[in-house]
Parts: structure tokens; C-alpha cells; sequence
């Protein structure tokens, strides 16, 4: 193969300002908007306080997994909410469900906050590693020494979240009332301000503990609103395809993931876990070996 071939085959080096001018600065700047509005949100709430003759809207009026938990009282009881829920909740799950339907679980990795805040540490650590070696030495020798073990762990512990789901939905149908909310890490993250220690809160620790050595660990393993819109997100039409004509298996692709998928290995990436982030399309050296295509493919990896 002459050098060329090659050079056609490689993308082109963006440069100036065409280097910030893509979808993964997009994206970054959709996510902290987003974060940024639910931080206003949150801290004006927290200032006039519940008691305040001002009425200002709760962060969670915003939670879209608040709408799957209270849908089947609203239906049931006449259009009745289970405690801290209401209207918006429902509006707000129908517009990630809907989002779903044609996106994939593209609310996950383009406007979820606690989602954004593991990519932010997850990303600090690799930033982190880079710059000093005796980190990156520690963090090597962790993931070595675990690796056989946690490869074995983590195709297990990613079925964790549908049983969260199930629990989660079916509990506040049988109790009417929230039985995730005191284990939900961005429940306790929008309330910290009560100093309360609650379940939640220790789980939202772990979290962001556990983003320091893996990518979106709340993501992967617990989530029930991204088991949900990964289940629903297999009707959509939209998904990845790498195409091994032009594919290296350099696992670039796969190392960009923040799910931790095999990118590099598969044909057609419609697996229920991605976050249709676009981060491995963005890392790809290669021209058109990854790719965003419209059709159906439900049977595919």
C-alpha cells in the first residue's frame, strides 16, 4: 500500500478555529448549559426556600426518570402525583422517551448533568495520569492487577440497572410514593445543601470516586433512566457503523468510549449502553471508518 493511500485514508488534522468547530465542542457546550440552568435552578430554590412567598421551580420538576416513577399513579388516580413529582416530569420523561425513539440514548450523553460531571472526572484523572507519571504508574498498576476480574465484572454488572428500573417503577406503583429517590446520587447531589448523610449521598460519593477509574460508572451499571431510553432507544432508526474496509483496529475508538464498549470489534454499534455520544466518530483517525447511519438494525452488535 503506497504512503498515498495511506494519506488518503487519514483525516485531515483540524487546525485554528475548525478545531473547536465540531460536535464534540457541541456537545460539551449543550452539557453545560444544561448543568449551568439546573445549578440556577437549584441554587435560587435553595435561597428563597420552600417557605418563601416567592414560588420557584424545584430541580427535580426537571428529572425526567421522576415522570416514569409517578405515570402510573397520574394514570390510575386520576391525575394525581406521587410525592415530588409533577407535570413537568412527565413532560420532561416524554421528550427523553421521544428523544429515544429517534436518537438513541442521546439525552445521556448530550444533556444528562451527572452524566457530564463523571465525563468531567473521568477525564480530569486521564489528564491527571498524563502529566504525572507516579498517577499514571498507581492508576496502571490498579487496572492491570484487576483487569481479569473486572472484565468478568463488568459484563454482569451492567444488567444491574434494568433490576433498578424495575424496582424503581414498580415500587412507586405499588407504595405511591418514591422508593429510589433516597438512593438516587442526583437526588441527593440537588438537595445537598439539607447536610443530610442518605443512601443517595453515598452513592453519588462512590460515583464520582469510581469516575476516577472508570468512565460514567452510575451510567453503566445503576442508571435506570439510561436502561430505560437504551431499551427504548433499540427502536431507533439512527446508529454507528464501523467499517472494517477502512478500519485499523487501532482501538482508539474504543479507548474514546466512555461506556467502555469494544467499539473496534464491532460491526454495527446499536448495543443498548451507548450513550450515542459520538466520541469514538470524533476520535477516529481513519476517513469513513466510523460512521452515523439511518436505518434499522436491531439484531446488529
Amino acid at each position: 500500500m503506497s504512503v498515498q493511500t495511506l494519506q488518503v485514508q487519514i483525516k485531515p488534522r483540524l487546525k485554528g478555529l475548525k478545531a473547536l468547530l465540531t460536535h464534540q465542542t457541541f456537545r460539551r457546550l449543550v452539557q453545560l448549559a444544561i448543568a449551568a440552568f439546573i445549578t440556577y435552578i437549584t441554587v435560587v430554590h435553595v435561597m428563597d426556600g420552600e417557605s418563601s412567598a416567592n414560588i420557584t421551580a424545584s430541580p427535580e420538576a426537571f428529572c425526567p426518570f421522576g415522570g416514569l416513577e409517578t405515570l402510573y399513579n397520574y394514570i390510575n388516580a386520576g391525575g394525581t402525583y406521587i410525592s415530588h413529582t409533577h407535570l413537568s416530569n412527565l413532560v420532561v420523561a416524554a421528550a427523553v422517551l421521544i428523544t429515544a425513539l429517534l436518537l438513541r440514548s442521546a439525552f445521556c450523553g448530550w444533556i444528562c448533568p451527572l452524566g457530564f460531571i463523571q465525563d468531567l472526572i473521568h477525564n480530569f484523572s486521564n489528564w491527571v495520569q498524563k502529566k504525572f507519571v507516579p498517577v499514571r504508574k498507581f492508576f496502571r498498576t490498579i487496572s492491570q492487577g484487576g483487569q481479569p476480574i473486572w472484565i468478568f465484572l463488568d459484563k454482569y454488572l451492567r444488567f444491574v440497572k434494568y433490576g433498578v428500573l424495575v424496582w424503581s417503577v414498580t415500587g412507586a406503583a405499588i407504595y405511591g410514593v418514591m422508593v429510589f429517590r433516597d438512593f438516587d446520587p442526583w437526588s441527593a447531589l440537588i438537595n445537598i445543601s439539607e447536610w443530610i448523610i442518605t443512601p443517595g449521598l453515598i452513592v453519588l460519593g462512590l460515583t464520582l470516586i469510581g469516575s476516577l477509574f472508570v468512565g460514567r460508572p452510575w451510567c453503566r451499571y445503576a442508571c435506570p433512566l439510561g436502561a430505560a431510553s437504551g431499551l427504548l432507544g433499540k427502536l431507533s432508526p439512527v446508529y454507528l457503523k464501523r467499517n472494517a474496509d477502512a478500519c485499523t483496529s487501532c482501538k482508539i475508538c474504543t479507548r474514546a468510549c466512555p461506556m467502555g464498549l469494544q467499539v473496534h470489534t464491532a460491526t454495527t454499534i446499536t448495543i443498548v449502553d451507548c450513550v450515542s455520544c459520538l466520541e469514538c466518530v470524533g476520535e477516529c483517525p481513519r476517513e469513513g471508518a466510523m460512521e452515523v447511519k439511518v436505518g434499522f438494525q436491531l439484531m446488529a452488535k
